[in-house]
């Protein structure tokens, strides 16, 4: 088996990123006398934003890699060589982009500010009925000869194509497999997932702050309004969960129209650098909320109530045998819920515990002794002060 072949197969056994198998794999039929200027390769992915990565090679610039977001340029595909080419049930074309009688695309000229001459399309169908949207692979290559690849390099390249789809095939699934467990577990879970954390009952103790958030009215509203709330909910929950991501938390779980997140305490972060970025991500959240309501100024606004408490829980897979959570319980879940219970009745947006006030970098304001609901002892609780930043 030549060199590039083995080269091939170890990129997709190692795992390597498609950016770098596609470049590395260019680089290596340049160094064999192939007069490449140009290779793309393009891969759809199934991702809450991005439609499809595109990984270009030039002699000039390089490895460029851009996600396209599934809004942007949809018809950018319909005047494409590969929509061509599905349209007319054909998986390999080849064409010198001069010549009268080729069809002419947009990435023609690309090519031609590359110095390109010809354009060697080829698509590859994945075929998996559990992954339908991971249709297939498009590759195309061009060359700076006058008179376009030689029949010998066609047929190298067709012979190598196999693997190299296959290699990055493989790539691909481990990149979905991480990309939805980020997305639907969170970037810790899911790390802790694919580092093999996936028994029932497993997990560990953690001591983390923690930020509890609800929007009051929500409920009463969605008796009434249609499916355009759904849109509005995700405009709340994005100012919920972004401050927490920036603030270094993490969210562990939506709620209907609230979120449950963590701010760890590690050998990194003090418990007071924890609570503290759990009082900044409760502030900000709490602001870009009301510019979400400013966004819906003719429908009823949705105010927001928030509760931050510390202490310690149990952090690991929790459920049934064939579907498991991996998230957080323990009293202290149960009472910082209970704590954002109190938010409407004492007529206020945020309530703190003791734990976190002792370690609160800005001033608060106690609001007395207060019986949770369950918990048997009283627990003074406060507000941040002025109370009148937090309300609008």
């Amino acid at each position: 088996m030549a060199n590039l072949e083995d080269w091939i197969i170890e990129q997709g056994l190692r795992g390597a990123d498609v950016g770098s198998l596609l470049s590395g794999f260019t680089e290596r039929l340049v160094a064999e006398g192939l007069p490449l200027v140009r290779v793309y390769l393009a891969l759809p992915t199934v991702n809450p934003t991005i439609r499809v990565y595109t990984h270009v090679w030039t002699r000039s610039a390089g490895l460029m890699v851009e996600g396209v977001s599934h809004e942007r340029n949809a018809r950018a595909f319909d005047r494409s060589p590969f929509n061509h080419m599905m349209q007319t049930e054909q998986t390999r074309c080849y064409w010198l982009i001069d010549d009268p009688a080729a069809p002419q695309f947009d990435v023609f000229d690309d090519v031609r500010r590359q110095g390109g001459t010809d354009y060697l399309a080829r698509l590859f169908s994945f075929e998996n009925e559990s992954a339908p949207d991971l249709r297939g692979i498009g590759l195309s290559f061009s060359s700076d000869r006058p008179d376009g690849f030689r029949p010998e390099e066609v047929e190298r390249i067709d012979s190598l194509l196999p693997l190299l789809g296959l290699a990055a095939y493989r790539m691909t699934l481990f990149d979905l497999t991480v990309a939805m467990l980020d997305t639907y577990v969170g970037l810790s879970a899911g790390r802790r997932v694919l580092s093999g954390e996936i028994r029932r009952g497993f997990g560990t103790t953690i001591t983390a702050a923690l930020l509890f958030a609800d929007l009051r009215g929500f409920t009463s509203l969605a008796d009434t309004a249609g499916m355009d709330l759904i849109a509005r909910l995700d405009q709340h929950l994005e100012a919920m969960a972004d401050p927490v991501a920036e603030q270094g938390g993490e969210v562990l779980k939506f709620m209907g129209d609230g979120i449950l997140a963590a701010f760890p305490i590690t050998d990194e972060r003090s418990r007071e650098q924890a609570c503290a970025a759990a009082i900044r991500a409760a502030r900000t959240a709490l602001e870009r909320n009301v510019a979400v309501n400013a966004l819906h100024a003719g429908e009823p606004p949705l105010s927001l109530d928030v509760a931050l408490h510390c202490g310690d829980v149990f952090y690991g897979n929790i459920g049934a045998a064939g579907r498991l959570d991996f998230t957080v319980i323990g009293p202290a879940v149960n009472e910082v819920s209970r704590m954002e219970a109190l938010c409407n009745s004492l007529d206020c947006s945020v309530i703190v515990s003791e734990s976190v006030a002792s370690a609160s970098p800005v001033a608060l304001r106690s609001l007395g002794r207060h019986r949770l609901r369950g918990i048997a002892a009283e627990r003074e609780l406060f507000t941040l002060d002025p109370v009148s930043v937090w309300t609008a």
